[in-house]
């Protein structure tokens, strides 16, 4: 029978077989998304309007994990339309009109709130040294700024939120790991949005002067 050591190194070695020198891809996942929602904690009246311009709409991200696990390969994904998405269904969690998308203001008075979403950060690795090289632990971290916009499209606020290292579960071999990072990048922008959502709503129902209502 093999001993522990000897089934470690040939784990690590799947796993790094399975991260092999190559390009790949993942797009916007509804069943991801739908995956990541959870009943919000905080609630308002009230419709929000997302504001997204077209040249955040098309960011494509393309590069390479920040892990040595998984450096030779490159993961393609469309960070700004899953920006998008996971910005206007946690501003639907929140509020109870419902949210809309669109690429500038309008009809301003339909809305209880305005805000810009757009993504400022992001990274992910393919962490096998927590794991002791026995398993890959998928990793992002991201960053994105929330603006509060007036009637007439100018900033009244902004605030950064940042999700830290978000963990996906770890796994010995995997022949799709960009759709793990995939997964956990859907997560992190929900989770992230519904936080941004949170604040924006105690504004709304009428926290003190200084928070973030419209």
């Amino acid at each position: 029978m093999l001993k522990s050591p000897l089934w470690t190194r040939v784990f690590a070695a799947l796993a790094l077989l399975a991260l092999g020198g190559c390009a790949m891809t993942s797009n916007f996942n509804q069943g991801y998304l739908a995956a990541a929602r959870r009943p919000v904690t905080v609630q308002a009246e009230g419709r929000a309007l997302i504001v997204t311009t077209r040249q955040d709409d098309a960011y494509v991200y393309t590069g390479r994990p920040t892990s040595l696990t998984g450096g030779a390969t490159t993961l393609t994904m469309p960070l700004g339309s899953i920006v998008k998405e996971t910005a206007t269904t946690a501003f639907t969690d929140t509020f109870k009109g419902g949210a809309e998308a669109v690429g500038a203001v309008k009809d301003s008075d339909r809305y209880a709130v305005i805000v810009a979403p757009r993504l400022t950060s992001f990274s992910y690795e393919y962490n096998q040294l927590k794991n002791v090289g026995f398993a890959v632990t998928p990793t992002v971290s991201v960053v994105v700024e929330v603006r509060g916009l007036d009637p007439k499209g100018e900033t009244r606020w902004q605030r950064s939120y940042s999700s830290g290292p978000v963990e996906a579960p770890a796994y010995m071999l995997n022949t799709a790991p960009q759709e793990e990072i995939s997964k956990i990048t859907h997560k992190a922008l929900y989770d992230l949005f519904t936080a941004a959502a949170a604040d924006i709503a105690r504004g709304v129902a009428g926290a003190p002067a200084g928070t973030v209502a419209k």
